[in-house]
Order: structure tokens, then sequence, then C-alpha cells
């Protein structure tokens, strides 16, 4: 049930809703409003920027590693995908050898957006700069949702490297329930607050838990640590991104689960097909 403006705050404070967390909320809706609105801005800025510097082939090599595919590919602006890709594609995607580079002119071992940084800092905001720094190589984990506010926050449980996080979201809040997961990366933190640099547009059912854990087992296993941190599972990403298209792969072919679309939900689930086994083969980086 709905409190009024004039009730009393369902806090216990005693003060009048409109005086107490109504405020809060309030201020945490327009500071969510104003990082969309700097990420979609930049967003719009960073694309044309990678193709002018990268190269017009840039995108579509990107996605060729994204997917891990054999076969040439091309980016599609309507691929639900690009949700998860486009942000990864700004934020984490880098050229590791010359001769992987789609254009003389790409720089190697730069993300796009450190690129856009040195070359545009000028002329960015400081509240885009940070938000820009705060996404940048950010690892990707799965995260089992323990509670959703929707419109205004997950509590979720990173099921690879451990903690328990408040994220601030305003658009999967809404729709993913208890249990459910999703795969996403977290930006460092801005005044106090954690929010998504980029989330998956398909939630996980709880099942898939098992499968998580044992990839953090073969991580662990491998690499001899006790804990997983930030910079081994960067450097493990075509693992987990690849677990997570297995998944969604069969999900899809054997329509196991029905798929719901999170993030873009005018948006049917057709995706490209992929051999299950060879994501989580894919060398680490360098």
């Amino acid at each position: 049930m709905k409190t009024g403006r004039n009730e009393t705050c369902p806090c216990g404070s005693g003060a009048k809703y409109k005086q107490c967390c109504l405020l809060k909320e309030t201020d945490e809706k327009t500071g969510l409003r104003l990082v969309r609105e700097i990420e979609a801005a930049l967003m719009e800025r960073m694309l044309p920027f990678a193709e002018e510097v990268f190269g017009d082939e840039a995108i579509n090599e990107a996605l060729l590693l994204f997917l891990d595919d054999e076969d040439e590919v091309e980016y599609e602006a309507e691929d639900p995908l690009n949700a998860l890709f486009l942000p990864w594609y700004i934020y984490n995607w880098v050229i590791e050898a010359e001769e992987d580079k789609p254009s003389p002119e790409a720089p190697l071992n730069k993300t796009i957006a450190e690129a856009f940084l040195e070359a545009e800092s000028h002329d960015i905001s400081p509240e885009g700069i940070a938000l820009i720094k705060a996404s940048i190589r950010r690892p990707l984990s799965f995260y089992e949702v323990i509670e959703s506010v929707p419109g205004k926050r997950l509590e979720l449980k990173d099921l690879l490297q451990g903690p328990q996080m408040i994220v601030e979201e305003d658009a999967a809040s809404t729709s993913l329930k208890r249990g459910e997961i999703v795969i996403g990366a977290m930006m460092q933190p801005l005044d106090g607050h954690i929010r998504a640099s980029m989330l998956g547009p398909f939630s996980l059912p709880p099942e898939c838990k098992a499968e998580i854990l044992d990839l953090r087992g073969e991580i662990l296993a491998e690499t001899g640590l006790k804990d997983l941190d930030e910079p081994t599972l960067l450097n493990r990403e075509a693992f987990v991104l690849g677990l997570y298209l297995d998944i969604l792969d069969r999900m899809l072919d054997e329509d196991e689960v029905q798929v719901k679309v999170k993030m873009r939900t005018s948006v049917s689930a057709s995706g490209k097909h992929r051999s299950p086994s060879k994501h989580r083969n894919h060398p680490p980086r360098k």
C-alpha cells in the first residue's frame, strides 16, 4: 500500500513521509536519472569516436571476440545482447596484438573509453569523467538476486567473488526476482553508491548456480588462489562470458526455460548459435 505524503513515515521516525523518506527516495531517483543521462550522452559520443579512431570494422572485430565465434559476424543494432555487448565494447575490449588491429591507427592495449578520455577530456564534464573512470576494465561476474526493490535498487550476491552488495538500479529491478541470476559488471563506487556499468539482458534461472560455482572452482584450481580477486576475474573474462552464452544457447535451443528479456522487453530473444563447448576454453588475457 502506498504511503501518503502527509502520513507518518513507515520507517518509524515519527515524521511525516514527505519530510522523511520521501525526500531520500526523490534524491535516489534524481541521482539514478542523472547517471543514466550522462551514460547515454557519453555512449552517443564514444561509439562514433570508436569508429573514427579504431576503424570501421572495430565493432565487428569486438563482436567476434565477444561471441567467440569462428565465422564472420556483423553488428546489428537491434540485437538484445547489445545491452551487455556495447558497454563491454567501450569499457573492456582491447586489441592485444598488432595483427588484430582493425585499422593501422587503432591503439594497442587501450580501451575505447581510455582513448576517448585521453583525446576528449577537455570537453567532458567532471561527472562524465568520473563515470568513465569508474566503468573502465570492470570484471564481469554472475550475481544472484537476494532482494529487488522495483525502480530503486537490487541486493545482489557476487557468486564468483562472494560479497553481497546494494546496487542502485531503476530498470532491471522492476522485473528481476529473488533467486534469479544476472551477468554484469559493477562500477567503482561513486559518491558511496554502487551502480552497474553493464548488465546482461537475459536473467538465468536459479538452477544455473551450480554451473557458475563449478566455474569458480575451476578458476581457483587453475590459479591456486583461495578467493577470486578483480584482476584475476578480469583476466578470465572470456570464461565468464562464455559460460553465460553457453547457458543462453541451451535455453534458446532446447527451450528448457522461458527466456525473459529484462532490459529490453520489446525485443524478442533470438540468438546466434554457438558451439556450447568452446567459450570456457578461450585463453585468458595477456
